[in-house]
């Protein structure tokens, strides 16, 4: 069974990140409904944000007290991790940057202590799905794009496509059938890839 761990960046429940994610699932699902899906809500796990203190460089994992050290195994465990964020000043969303940044500790078990947190041998498939609510900017969403790799990167999955929405404060996606659909049509790309690299 393949495992999925999605991460919704967005603090508003129930809106656009939502939507968009669970039509990308229904995508999915259209090619293979044996899949197991976790999702996580960024602002539910309370982050704290990294103080840069060293700690994960002398000893296996990170010093703050969170939920964030739960989700270290998630990332492991799982084989897709789809992630979406609004763009929140050319950015991710606060709740998902605090996510993002905690994994230094991750990084210093690569490279400082030697002892992975993460399987460096198990193939990973990492999708992102942003929306924004003003209209399209010449540079798009370009700013999430180095984010979103060095995140897969120090997770260890391959980063292979995006999904951008804008201008979602005109036309909601739950009234834009076009973008529904497409959005759908991403996930099921997504499963004959994932398919495809057993």
């Amino acid at each position: 069974m393949i495992k999925v761990l999605a991460i919704v960046g967005s603090p508003r429940k129930g809106m656009n990140n939502d939507i968009l994610l669970e039509n990308f699932i229904k995508g999915m699902k259209d090619i293979d409904t044996n899949i197991e899906v976790e999702k996580i809500y960024a602002a539910e796990v309370k982050a704290l944000p990294c103080i840069a203190c060293d700690a994960c460089t002398k000893k296996l994992g990170c010093i703050l007290k969170d939920s964030t050290n739960e989700i270290y195994e998630k990332y492991n465990n799982s084989d897709i991790i789809i992630v979406t964020s609004p763009l929140y000043f050319n950015s991710v969303s606060a709740q998902l940057k605090a996510l993002i940044d905690r994994n230094q500790a991750i990084w210093s078990s690569k490279y400082a202590l030697n002892n992975s947190m993460i399987d460096r041998d198990k193939k990973r498939l990492g999708f992102v799905i942003c929306t924004a609510g003003a209209k399209e900017q010449p540079y798009g969403l370009s700013a999430i794009t180095p984010i979103m790799d060095l995140f897969f990167k120090s997770i260890n999955t391959e980063y292979i496509g995006n999904y951008f929405v804008s201008n979602l404060d005109e036309k909601p996606v739950s009234s834009d059938e076009k973008i529904l659909i497409e959005c759908r049509e991403h996930g099921r790309s997504l499963m004959e890839k994932a398919e495809l690299s057993k």
